[in-house]
């Protein structure tokens, strides 16, 4: 059974390339994962995972309009009360994509267990490192919110 669902938007590869250290990250923990890009998200794929992470690229001094769609159909529709998760980003200018993504999830009962991560351009190393551990956090989190509800 799935323990974390990544959850992001791209337009460039970047955040794409984010995902994939968180997943290794979520990996580390011993947690199930898997990751979609948010067009390919159904309110089916929200209903088991304990841990949601979202990413996204700034847009506009916020999260994508793909992401919004996301957040204001499926994920609302799914009722994701309390689960654990966190955000990630990349940015060129503005970096509030992340914050927003912290909000929208509380608003949605979605305990925010790592701080977000944001990557200037594509992730430097001790970005990746950050996006790891965000990951990783998450990951042992929605282990110990599967295994309390056995």
């Amino acid at each position: 059974m799935v323990d974390v669902i990544i959850i992001y938007d791209t337009i460039t590869g970047t955040t794409a390339k984010a995902a994939a250290e968180v997943l290794a990250g979520v990996k580390a923990s011993g947690a199930d994962c898997i990751v979609k890009r948010v067009q390919e998200v159904s309110e089916n794929d929200l209903v088991y995972p304990p841990g949601i992470i979202l990413g996204s690229p700034n847009v506009n001094d916020t999260f994508s309009g793909r992401m919004r769609t996301f957040l204001d159909g499926p994920l609302k529709e799914a009722r994701p009360w309390g689960k654990v998760g966190a955000a990630f980003g990349t940015y060129k200018w503005n970096q509030d994509n992340v914050r927003k993504l912290e909000v929208a999830m509380e608003l949605h009962d979605i305990k925010i267990v790592a701080p977000g991560v944001n990557s200037l351009r594509h992730p430097t190393d001790e970005v990746a490192q950050r996006l790891r551990e965000l990951g990783e956090a998450v990951g042992r989190e929605a282990l110990k919110l599967r295994a309390n509800k056995k």
